[in-house]
């Protein structure tokens, strides 16, 4: 039996249309290019609620009146090309259909590949484990794993989040391959879906790669305020107490209406069991975050060089800026020169600490860029 929802701000993972805030439009449109057989791209920050939408509209096809069947794998943990194939054949083993023997048939379809059926310990769900030799292997179990897909007697949609990871496999012809399967099976419609903007863009807007303008491309932003604001007084007025407009507008302000920070600190407060909370409870539970996280974030600052942690904290002060390189930054925050900070900034964006959106640079973890500006600002 399960246990019923005791708190309704999830900060992992879906657990239905009653925890999952807004992202109508989104959905909608998602669900429009698949009944139309278009491919689509979902681009977001990490921690914006990608991942939400995607089990979301997962949650949408599988119980419409027409159900479907949904492949979803995540792509992140993945480190080459026999953890891709890994990955999608797991998936498949754990997809809704009525088709009989799934397992069996997919057991069949790879036998090539010596695969080795196991238990996964934490969820108790079939896993999968293949031997892999080469890319050209890859490209054929995969193909036969599709041609497998496409035979199943209901409609399929497959899922890959954070796409870009494919990029970074030592296998050179990965995209290659995967472009030459997947357009193989137009049938199929594909939701790819990643973190790194600048990644994804190369992948499917320039020219010289295989998925280019293979798909279209969707960027996710923050949640409409209105919105969320009704979302979190709703969730509050259901269990009898409340929340003041002036403390929503502290959590919006400080998490930079960045979703999993926001669910965050509402998960919190509703944890308190607090009847009604106010501006001065929110800063208690502030002070709580960056006091829980205050080890791991002691850890970042020791790992990094002295120039590199002074301009995070330098940005973490400013909350977002335009133009690290400019003579006053650099001079306020005793930076020393242009080529130093240019340098430093290109390290940190390939450590993933900042980010640039919006042509604004800003701390990537909005925890961590609020306990720099805590500790560190000026």
């Amino acid at each position: 039996m399960k246990s019923k929802i005791s708190n309704p701000f999830v900060t992992t993972g879906y657990l239905g249309p009653e925890f999952f805030c807004d992202r109508k439009d989104e959905t909608e449109r998602i669900l429009r290019a698949i009944a139309s057989g278009r491919n689509i791209t979902l681009i977001s920050l990490r921690r914006m609620g990608k991942t939400g939408l995607l089990k979301h509209v997962k949650h949408k096809l599988e119980k419409s009146g027409n159900p479907v069947s949904v492949i979803y794998v995540d792509l992140l943990p993945t480190l080459n090309g026999n953890d891709l194939l890994n990955s999608v054949s797991t998936s498949l083993l754990r997809i809704k259909t009525d088709e009989k023997n799934i397992i069996e048939k997919v057991l069949g379809t790879l036998g090539s590949l010596r695969p080795k059926l196991t238990i996964d310990s934490l969820t108790g769900q079939p896993a999968l484990e293949l031997v892999i030799d080469s890319p050209a292997t890859v490209q054929s179990g995969f193909d036969k794993l599709l041609l497998l897909i496409s035979d199943i007697k209901r409609d399929i949609v497959f899922m890959f989040n954070e796409f870009q990871q494919i990029s970074r496999y030592p296998e050179k012809n990965i995209e290659q391959m995967l472009r030459t399967v997947i357009q193989t099976y137009p049938e199929i419609p594909f939701i790819f879906s990643g973190s790194s903007r600048h990644m994804l863009e190369n992948m499917f807007l320039s020219a010289g790669r295989p998925f280019y303008q293979s798909s279209e491309l969707m960027y996710l932003d923050q949640i409409n305020e209105n919105d969320y604001r009704e979302f979190i007084k709703d969730h509050f007025i259901k269990a009898g107490r409340t929340i003041t407009g002036e403390a929503i507008d502290g959590i919006f302000e400080w998490t930079r209406l960045h979703t999993y920070y926001v669910q965050y600190v509402c998960s919190l407060i509703y944890e308190s069991g607090d009847m009604k909370t106010d501006l001065p409870d929110l800063k208690k539970v502030f002070l709580r975050i960056l006091t829980d996280f205050e080890h791991q974030y002691i850890s970042y600052r020791n790992l990094l060089p002295s120039h590199q942690f002074r301009l995070l904290s330098a940005i973490a002060s400013e909350n977002v800026v335009k133009n690290p390189t400019a003579g006053k930054f650099i001079a306020d925050y005793n930076l020393t020169s242009p080529s130093s900070v240019s340098t430093s900034l290109n390290a940190l964006q390939d450590k993933e600490m900042i980010v640039r959106e919006n042509g604004k640079w800003m701390v990537y973890d909005v925890f961590f860029s609020r306990w720099l500006e805590y500790n560190y600002s000026k």
